[in-house]
């Protein structure tokens, strides 16, 4: 890909996601309230992308469903969700453990 045709890419996304972002940053610089409906939807949202992205990555590892004691990713998402549990308001604690045991798993699995 030309260097033009990269650029003319990264300027024509960077005004994408600026104008998808655009209208709630007015809203919230009106410091108006939201329904609470809409609130609590728009809370759960990070929580949502998250999920969507690493449970197809845990649950089938190689393109098809593994839910066996084989799988260290099961085992590895089940150790990061305990320590989600133990720490609430932390992400990097459940991200670091549950990477670490994937790889221990993975070299002795």
């Amino acid at each position: 890909m030309a260097t033009s045709t990269t650029l003319i890419l990264i300027v024509g996304m960077a005004v994408v996601t600026y104008l998808t972002r655009l209208p709630l940053a007015l809203l919230s610089r009106t410091r108006s309230k939201l329904p609470k409906v809409l609130d609590r939807v728009l809370e759960q949202i990070p929580v949502a992308a998250f999920a969507a992205i690493v449970f197809p990555s845990v649950l089938q590892p190689n393109g098809h469903t593994e839910i066996r004691a084989s799988n260290a990713y099961v085992w590895a998402a089940l150790v990061a969700v305990g320590v989600s549990i133990a720490r609430p308001r932390s992400l990097v604690w459940p991200l670091v453990t549950g990477c670490t045991v994937a790889i221990v798993l993975h070299e002795v699995i």
